[in-house]
Formats: structure tokens, C-alpha cells, sequence
């Protein structure tokens, strides 16, 4: 079976950064396990090709600049076919240009840090904590994917937020890195203010791909009192091993900054960029990162830095849970998923559902049901206006059933999951996509009841997951009524 093709689009240069790119690459890396990844990009540099093509398993290079419409069409007419997800990473991916991929018949998720157009995509992301729904304008049908449970994290950050912290083992050192640009060389001035720091046993200095002031850089070091060390050009499991060597860093509120909060350390803050400012005020309000420009006289010693730590430390272990990778692949899977209502040709296939043994275990009256008695009540099913029954098909393999019966203005839910698709956070999609479809023959006003069983875990937090209202049921016992 052929895996569904993500195409993402992002550029990065010396101008703009690489973190449009790189978070990118970074959901990607999620996700490729599932999905054939593609990068469309225009220009990039070399180094830049190789880091896409490590994760994905085809860059499209874009010719001439165009206009955003005339791209958008380009993007369509050449390079895109319908049933893709299109992922967009940029800020000149704006209300018209998602209405072209839209049109296409794709599936479109944006990554966003700005908030400043209207969105049609189906689902937008932004880790920026601190964010509302009320921050976006957005069509009816888009999802608000917000906050740091959604941190673009790289596979090794992942990891190392699992993690307990020993800062006893670290250097008596800073980490400094401006991201893969650095336009104004922002890094130099830095290193000389980090030197007057007493105690410094050494500052490593990372430089990214696109940075353009190497000579600059040297000529001005040279005479420095402190050790340095500069390097370039690290991938993943490098800037992991160089952050955690360090107690202090210095970097812009982008995605470096929650790279170093999934490794823990005295965080200080520096803006670059426009678009950085709600990542930066989210941090600060929260006490887990310091402002560069108001609060760095704050560390005029080492013994200043290693007391800060251990408080701050504290709080930065509880903003990265390490569970982001099952965040997007569920939010993937979801765009993925297809319906349809079931027909008498399926009787068999409802048969065997109700009838596997965890399911009987779990329903209301737990003996095997008899292939007559089945028949009989799927057909009465089937041909009751009051019914609903939709299958739910995952990559074209149907994983599930669900059943809505109506009275009145209420809806009913019984669903099962097939016992093949078990185990991998599906119940909450199936759930999620079946009121979906209910929502869409009846207007918003509908109520959805469900009843689980108290020893029915995986049902109970599939319900919970979706901000169902709970209540013990008194209609049967030992149960939770659920609402929404």
C-alpha cells in the first residue's frame, strides 16, 4: 500500500533564517515513518539540500521567483495532486494563496507564528504558548492546533525532554546561537558582552548555514579573554550534545529557544525578528527564560548563573512532554480518514466487529451475538430513519464503525474499533470524525450522549479528549454519561 505524500513548502536564506525550514523538517521527521515526505523549496543552498534530504524523499526546487498567486498555480498545475496533504511554512502563504491549494482538492495545514491573515487551511499550528482562538480569523472548518504540546522539536530534542537534568556535570559555559542567518550579526556583539561574565571557563558559538559575517567575526574575537569555540553547520544530534554542555544560553524566542528548553538551562532571550514576540512574552510571563536586552546584568558572575538554575530548570521540565510526535501523527491521520455509510453489505464485517471478545466485554450485554439475531437487527438498522451507521477507513483499511441513534434532538453513540487498529490513538479519531459527519445531516444544536463503562479506559479518555461534559449515568451503572 502506497503511504499518503505530505508536500511541505518553506525557503530559507540568508535574509529570512532557515527556521521556517528546519521546523518544518522537524514535523517531518515526525511523521515519515507513515508518510512519504516531499519539500518544495526555492534556491536553497547546499547544505540545506542535504539536511531536507535526509528526512524527506524528494526536494522540488522552484524556478524563477513568481508572484504568490502565479506560484500558487505553478505549485498546482505541476508539482501537487489532490489527494496530497500540502503543508505551508512562510508568511507570504496568505488567504489567497491557501484558497488555490484548496481548490486543488488538497488537504492544507499551515504552520504559523504571526496571525495575520485569514486562514482556509484545514488545520493551522503554532507553538507560541500563550495563544487563543480568539487571536485568528479562520473559516469554520480550520483547526487551532496552539501551544507548546505542538513544540516542533527535532527527534533528538524529543528525547532528551524525556529526561532528567544533571547541570552538576556541565562546563562553566554559554551556548550562543542566532539561528541559521543571523542577519544583523547580532552573535558578535553578544560574545563581548558574554566575556565580561566572571567565571566563564569557555562560550561556544554556533553559526548556521546562512550566515554571512564570518570575516567580521574573526577580526573582531581575536584579542578576547575567554576561550571560544566556533562551529558551524551542526545537525541535530550535535546542537544537543553542545547545549547540554553548557548552563547558560543565548538565543532568539524561535524554535532553538524550545530546542535548549528540552535540554534545561539558564535561557536568555535575544529578538531578531517581528515575528518573534509572542514565543518571547509566553516565556517570560511563565519565568523560564530570561530578556537579553533588560536582564542580562543579572549574571555578572557564575555563581550568579548556578544560582538562577536549579528554579529555572524546575519550570522549564514542565512545558515539554515528549509526546509531540503522537500529537501530529494524529492530527495527519485525521486529515486522512474517510467515511461512508454502511449498507446491508456490510453485515458480516458489523458482525465480526460486535462480535470480537473485547467488545463484548465491553458492551452492555456481553454474550456472543448469533448470526441470525444480527442480521435481523442490522437490517431494522439500516432501514431506520433514526439511524445513523458510518465506516471509517484509514489509508483505504476500514478501522472502525460508529453509530448514532437519534430521538428527538439527541444522538446516541456506539462505536467499535476494528482489533487490528488498536493501540494506536485511533479511538479518539474515529470518535471525533463520527460527530463530524453527524454535525454535518443535523445542525449544531444536536446533543451527543455516549455511556462507558468505568472500567473502559481507553473509552473513557477518548470521550475526555474531546471536552465531552461527565457525569455518572443513572440510566445504567457503573457508568460515566458523556455530553457534548
Amino acid at each position: 500500500m502506497n503511504k499518503p505524500r505530505i508536500i511541505f513548502r518553506a525557503d530559507g536564506n540568508s535574509q529570512i533564517g532557515l527556521g521556517h525550514v528546519i521546523r518544518s523538517l522537524a514535523l517531518a521527521d515526525m511523521i515519515k515513518d507513515d508518510f512519504d515526505c516531499s519539500f518544495i523549496i526555492r534556491n536553497p543552498l547546499q547544505t540545506l539540500k542535504d539536511q531536507i534530504l535526509k528526512t524527506c524523499k524528494q526536494l522540488i526546487i522552484l524556478d524563477d521567483p513568481e508572484d504568490n498567486i502565479s506560484e500558487a498555480k505553478t505549485i498546482v498545475n505541476t508539482k501537487i495532486k489532490s489527494d496530497d496533504i500540502v503543508v505551508l511554512d512562510g508568511y507570504h502563504f496568505n488567504t489567497a494563496y491557501q484558497q488555490v491549494i484548496k481548490n486543488k482538492g488538497c488537504k492544507l495545514i499551515c504552520i504559523d507564528d504571526i496571525h495575520s491573515h485569514h486562514y482556509v487551511a484545514d488545520v493551522v499550528i503554532n507553538h507560541a504558548g500563550g495563544m487563543q482562538h480568539n487571536d485568528y480569523s479562520i473559516s469554520n472548518k480550520t483547526e487551532l492546533h496552539l501551544g507548546l504540546s505542538y513544540a516542533l522539536l527535532r527527534k533528538p530534542f524529543i528525547e532528551i525532554a524525556k529526561t532528567e537534568v544533571d547541570i552538576s556535570i556541565r562546563e562553566e559555559a554559554i551556548f550562543i546561537c542566532l539561528g541559521g542567518a543571523d542577519p544583523n550579526n547580532d552573535t558578535l556583539g553578544i560574545i563581548k558582552q558574554c566575556e565580561k561574565i566572571k567565571g566563564i571557563e569557555k562560550i561556544y558559538i554556533i553559526l548556521g548555514g546562512a550566515y554571512m559575517h564570518h570575516e567580521e567575526l574573526m577580526s573582531n574575537i581575536e584579542h578576547l579573554n575567554v576561550p571560544l569555540e566556533i562551529l558551524s553547520n551542526l545537525d541535530d544530534q550535535q546542537m544537543v550534545h553542545y547545549m547540554s554542555k553548557c548552563k547558560m544560553a543565548i538565543v532568539p524566542p524561535s524554535t532553538i529557544s524550545y530546542e535548549y528548553l528540552s535540554v534545561g538551562g539558564l535561557l536568555f532571550l535575544k529578538v531578531i525578528a517581528d515575528n518573534q514576540k509572542d514565543i518571547i512574552k509566553y516565556f517570560l510571563d511563565e519565568g523560564v527564560a530570561l530578556d537579553f536586552e533588560t536582564q542580562f546584568d543579572q549574571v555578572s558572575t557564575i555563581d550568579k548563573i548556578n544560582s538562577l538554575l536549579p528554579s529555572t530548570i524546575s519550570k522549564q521540565k514542565k512545558y515539554l512532554d515528549g509526546n509531540q510526535p503522537k500529537r501530529f501523527k494524529a492530527i495527519f491521520n485525521y486529515l486522512c480518514l474517510n467515511s461512508r455509510k454502511a449498507t446491508l453489505k456490510d453485515c458480516k464485517k458489523y458482525y465480526d466487529w460486535a462480535n470480537d471478545p473485547k467488545t463484548r466485554l465491553q458492551s452492555y450485554n456481553s454474550d456472543v451475538i448469533p448470526y441470525d439475531s444480527h442480521e435481523k437487527w442490522f437490517s431494522s438498522r439500516i432501514d431506520d430513519k433514526n439511524s445513523r451507521l458510518y465506516i471509517i477507513s484509514l489509508f483505504n483499511e476500514d478501522i472502525g464503525q460508529i453509530r448514532f441513534q437519534l430521538q428527538k434532538n439527541e444522538a446516541t453513540i456506539s462505536y467499535s474499533l476494528d482489533q487490528n487498529h488498536r493501540g494506536k490513538r485511533l479511538s479518539n479519531l474515529l470518535l471525533k470524525k463520527g460527530i463530524e459527519l453527524i454535525k454535518q445531516e443535523f445542525d449544531d444544536s444536536l446533543k451527543i450522549i455516549g455511556f462507558v463503562k468505568n472500567d473502559n479506559i481507553a473509552s473513557l479518555k477518548a470521550f475526555r479528549n474531546l471536552n465531552f461534559s461527565e457525569s455518572k449515568a443513572l440510566e445504567v451503572e457503573n457508568s460515566m454519561k458523556f455530553e457534548i
